[in-house]
């Protein structure tokens, strides 16, 4: 055993006695409460050398514990895939109470506990030290000790990382411990390694001894400050330091030196960034040191290990013309800046148990997106939130798989059930949530209570009431609201609201009623839940779209709000910059007056993100069969007028779902109805950049291009045909893959898998490959490329489903060229289960009741040869069957609508139209009255 560290420990025991959340019994998968740690003395040492790390490694810790129960005679706590070689108990002097032989330690695989029974029972609020030695195996699955490689450019040679992953519940697999987040304790670290690696932890490296006999060397670190097991980590490496000083670090391989200056310095400014906002500097938390590290190997973008966070070298390394795009530049951004947040969220204050998982990761999203906004205006997240987080998550939070915010401890026990925890609901539905209360809130007052809620529970484990106390002591006092009933409603309950609206009283009353929205109201939800709703909103008399403080809530036990206008409204959009958490379902009158507002070259003002809204709402209605396809369609022909990227991204994600489901016929009137609805902003962007082209103009002419390339637009396809053959500048790495794979469509496709062949970089190869795979030389490709033996497994299988997807009208061909001689497909992927997914991937794209045909010939002549793997086709046949039903049932009156409204004049009447009853509303309302006031009814 090493360092006694009384002092600290004896602090860390009276400050956990004091913060212990008390546990439940259900199930039997929780630790009771009535041992709890509060110092962990932690050995790791690694075996082999740096060619061969090993696969095992020894350890010893010695955990200082108490009890606050008298006569308690066993210790409880966590174990998986360790081997125990000795167990020992020491009082609070040091000396030795019990050796523990290891027959009698009971271990629960299930529950992954360890029972120390005890020959002599504890004496309550005493200090003991439960003493380990173990061996356990570097993993291969990303979890616990794990290993990664990589290869040295200078010397080819193979290169190995040993590192960790604790969270959720690994660090079990590294050492015994108490693995329950309350359960904080500190640490005290020593890592043995061979000479020729280096180690860092949590803390400073505080000195080396030398075992030089062996060739080994064993790091000591400081000890860390008080924290959950999940976030103790550890690199075994041959990285050095790269970036930064004794505060703030950066360690990676040595070739990484130039190229990590960007997420370094993002680094410095995220920390000094929340330094400021928090009130409360990184230095004063409790660990003097922070360090980046990345590796080639690793399960998530980054994690937030206190001190120590370890991204994936995606992250942290920018190849230059590769991977340093404005799209590269901004996700660095936001997964630094989301990582470091969670030294506050989740390190210094943390979630008492995985059923308040939100409690971390909502903050970290939010502030993701919104302290890069902060550090990074030009990327403009506070607008892309709307549609790539809240948009996104409202589709997830809509079905009968979704779960609430915050579960019953009792129903999250279960490793299982601890996963199911780590979904989106709690990143991306979490942090709408927290956007909606700093909306209604304002920003001084969130800070006020955000600060003071991190000051009292620093070091310390919160449940949501806690957060929520902070909340309610700046809480707005108008409008009145059940503050309580507010909270919970969106994080206990799953799902959220939809309001309908409709306008009475010759249009000077807006009547509002809400009910649970939900995707498929058969599949088994409860429809029946309801919310308290803020409302805010803007009129044609007044669109003032800043103003995002509600006037009113709508609560769960009345049955609608009226809004009384003095003056008869045009329309009225609520739920101002899509701020808070429901969609908004305006009848056929008030959706016809918004989009001849939508029809004028401002907009009316309508903000960009009630624009989006608009979109997404109606697409997401119509999937639900409260409107038909052709409305929305008909709404968002006043795209032809909108350049922005923001409502763009909205229409796109809705029309992704119909598109695939459009026959190759219909596509013929889709392009057609595409080419139109884009006049202007294609006209804006067109295929080439621009020196003033702003990041979300790079985003959306990226967007552009890929849509209308890909569905055979004329113009499209010749631009990038043009510019592709004049050889100009290699186009930015955000835009490469669109833009080769456009050129890869016309004369391009030799070119572009000349350039793959050429390449070096191994993720470009992979870009120039999928780009030349959307070549309409289908035959050639799939011939002399994909059934040739260059390429891997993984790559045909890629190159394959370009074709198809990149070319939805040639899905017929491609599936008869395949199918023609189906061994050829067989040799050239070694395996009929993979064969069969290729073909089920295919068939999932097919729309007419003769590809359905195709394939059930196709099954019925060769099913033979898939054996087990015939399953697979047979479930391809049903989803066949599901989506071609689908699409008879409901898209009948858009096809009819993009028929009809490309013969003749379809679009040039719509829009002549709409501009003249757009002029005509202009005249009207400037001669309305400017007294304006709206009542409040609840």
């Amino acid at each position: 055993m090493k360092g006694s560290g009384i002092g600290l420990r004896l602090l860390a025991a009276a400050v956990i006695s004091l913060t212990l959340i008390a546990t439940s019994d259900s199930a039997g998968y929780r630790l009771s409460n009535n041992v709890w740690p509060s110092f962990y003395n932690l050995t790791i040492n690694i075996q082999g050398d740096t060619t061969n790390p090993g696969s095992t490694f020894d350890g010893e810790v010695a955990i200082t514990l108490q009890t606050n129960q008298s006569n308690l005679q066993e210790i409880t706590l966590h174990k998986d895939a360790l081997d125990i070689s000795s167990c020992s108990l020491y009082n609070q002097n040091g000396l030795l109470q019990q050796s523990v032989a290891t027959s009698s330690l009971i271990f629960d695989q299930e529950t992954q506990q360890l029972t120390v029974s005890l020959s002599q029972a504890l004496t309550a609020n005493e200090n003991y030290t439960l003493h380990f030695q173990f061996t356990g195996t570097v993993r291969t699955d990303l979890g616990g000790l794990f290993s990664a490689s990589y290869v040295e450019p200078e010397s080819g040679k193979t290169k190995w990382v040993l590192l960790t992953q604790m969270q959720r519940i690994n660090a079990r697999l590294v050492f015994p411990c108490f693995d329950e987040p309350a359960l904080k304790a500190q640490f005290e670290v020593h890592i043995g390694r061979p000479n020729g690696f280096n180690s860092i932890s949590n803390t400073r490296l505080k000195t080396t001894t030398s075992d030089a006999a062996n060739n080994r060397y064993v790091d000591h670190f400081e000890v860390t400050p008080l924290m959950s097991t999940y976030l103790l980590a550890f690199v075994i490496s041959e990285y050095s330091r790269v970036q930064g000083d004794t505060e703030l670090a950066l360690y990676s391989r040595p070739e990484n030196i130039n190229k990590t200056t960007f997420s370094y310095q993002v680094g410095q400014l995220a920390v000094a960034a929340y330094n400021e906002i928090f009130q409360l500097p990184y230095q004063q938390l409790g660990n003097d040191v922070l360090q980046f590290t990345s590796s080639p190997r690793f399960p998530h973008n980054g994690m937030e290990n206190w001190g120590l966070i370890i991204y994936s070298d995606a992250v942290l390394v920018q190849d230059a013309g590769y991977t340093d795009g404005l799209k590269d530049l901004e996700f660095t951004t936001r997964i630094v800046v989301h990582e470091v947040s969670h030294m506050w969220f989740g390190d210094s204050v943390t979630f008492s148990w995985w059923s308040y998982f939100w409690l971390n990761e909502a903050f970290a999203r939010y502030y993701e997106y919104f302290m890069t906004h902060q550090l990074s205006p030009e990327y403009q997240l506070d607008q892309q939130f709307v549609v790539r987080q809240l948009q996104l998550i409202l589709r997830t939070d809509a079905v009968a798989s979704t779960q609430p915010m915050t579960s019953l401890e009792a129903n999250v026990q279960t490793p299982a059930q601890i996963a199911n925890k780590f979904s989106s609901i709690a990143y991306a539905k979490g942090a709408s949530i927290v956007r909606m209360w700093r909306n209604i809130m304002g920003g001084e007052n969130f800070e006020k209570s955000i600060n003071s809620y991190l000051k009292e529970y620093h070091l310390n484990s919160t449940q949501p009431s806690d957060l929520f106390a902070h909340l309610k002591q700046n809480w707005p006092a108008q409008p009145a609201v059940d503050l309580d009933e507010f909270f919970t409603d969106f994080t206990e309950q799953e799902g959220y609201p939809m309001i309908t609206v409709n306008f009475t009283e010759e249009n000077h009353r807006a009547v509002l009623r809400q009910k649970r929205f939900l995707s498929n109201p058969g599949d088994g939800s409860n429809a029946t839940i309801l919310y308290t709703i803020p409302i805010t909103f803007a009129t044609n008399l007044k669109p003032n779209f800043q103003n995002m403080t509600p006037g009113i809530y709508f609560r769960k036990n009345i049955t609608q709000v009226q809004l009384n206008s003095q003056n008869p409204l045009d329309w009225i959009i609520l739920n101002v910059q899509q701020s808070n958490y429901y969609r908004v379902l305006y009848d056929t009158p008030i959706l016809n007056n918004i989009q001849l507002a939508l029809a004028q070259s401002d907009h009316s003002s309508i903000a960009v993100e009630n624009r989006a809204q608009l979109i997404d709402d109606l697409f997401n209605f119509a999937y639900a069969k409260m409107l038909d396809y052709a409305e929305v369609f008909q709404f968002i022909e006043y795209l032809s007028k909108e350049v922005h990227y923001i409502p763009w991204y909205a229409a796109y994600t809705g029309m992704e779902r119909v598109a695939k489901r459009l026959t190759p016929h219909q596509l013929t009137n889709f392009e057609t109805y595409l080419k139109d609805i884009t006049a202007a902003v294609y006209a804006k962007l067109t295929v080439n950049s621009k020196d003033y082209d702003v990041p979300l103009d790079v985003y959306n002419r990226e967007m552009q291009v890929s849509w209308l390339c890909k569905y055979q637009n004329t113009a499209c396809n010749n631009d990038v045909k043009i510019s592709f053959e004049r050889n100009v500048e290699q186009p930015s790495p955000d835009y490469r893959e669109t833009f080769y794979c456009a050129a890869a469509r016309t004369t391009g496709y030799a070119r572009v898998l000349e350039l793959y062949q050429k390449e070096t970089n191994s993720a470009e190869r992979e870009l120039l490959w999928r780009a030349a795979s959307c070549t309409r030389e289908y035959r050639n490709h799939y011939t002399t490329q994909i059934l040739g033996n260059s390429t891997t497994v993984a790559q045909k299988t890629a190159g394959l489903a370009q074709m198809y997807e990149q070319n939805p009208d040639l899905i017929t061909a491609i599936f008869s060229m395949i199918t023609e001689d189906i061994q050829l497909l067989y040799a050239a992927l070694g395996s009929w289960s993979t064969t069969a997914e290729v073909l089920s991937d295919l068939a999932d794209y097919f729309t007419t009741s003769e590809q359905e045909q195709q394939l059930s010939e196709f099954v019925d002549k060769n099913s033979a040869l898939f054996g087990d793997a015939a399953s697979t086709l047979k479930t391809a046949q049903s989803t066949v069957s599901t989506n071609l039903q689908w699409a008879d049932q409901r898209l009948g009156k858009l096809v009819n609508f993009l028929a009809s409204r490309n013969s003749a004049a379809g679009l040039t009447i719509n829009t002549t139209f709409l501009m003249l009853m757009s002029a005509l509303i202009s005249l009207l309302l400037k001669k309305m009255l400017t007294n304006y006031k709206l009542n409040y009814i609840g």
